[in-house]
């Protein structure tokens, strides 16, 4: 009986391990802004001028997969992003950070979270994926600096 319980504890710390590697999250402010003109602009360009709208970038490792977003179970994205190799974002768009996001990247089968409890604290949000040995993560920046486009 104790070496079931053992195999038990150890079957279930696995499994919690490899579910908190998919998904990484950093919090940072701390890299060189975009300028104001370029921060109205791409605000206005996505309709996220309202402090309930974030806007959420997805950056590298995006090779054509298709990656569908969805809110309260409604598609609000379904594309094939590449990322853009000059300034690493594949694609970016508003969205209600009232109300959770779910993210399903189809090739790797995954699926991540954005929760309104972190979203709703700033204004983007980047979701980078990382592939080490065939193993994919991702790693999901809340911040309220915009980086760069261009």
């Amino acid at each position: 009986m104790r070496i079931s319980v053992f195999i038990s504890i150890i079957i279930a710390s696995i499994g919690l391990q490899s579910c908190n590697s998919t998904v990484k999250s950093v919090y940072r402010d701390d890299f060189r802004s975009a300028s104001k003109p370029e921060i109205e602009k791409v605000q206005k360009e996505v309709n996220a001028q309202n402090s309930n709208k974030s806007i959420l970038f997805l950056t590298q490792v995006y090779k054509g997969e298709k990656i569908i977003i969805t809110q309260k179970g409604k598609t609000i994205y379904s594309e094939y992003p590449i990322t853009n190799l000059n300034n690493r974002i594949a694609s970016y768009l508003s969205f209600n950070n009232q109300q959770d996001l779910v993210i399903k990247d189809i090739s790797s089968k995954k699926e991540i979270l954005i929760p309104t409890k972190k979203s709703s604290k700033h204004k983007y949000v980047y979701v980078m994926k990382k592939v080490t040995k065939g193993k994919f993560q991702f790693i999901i920046t809340y911040s309220n600096t915009l980086r760069p486009i261009k």
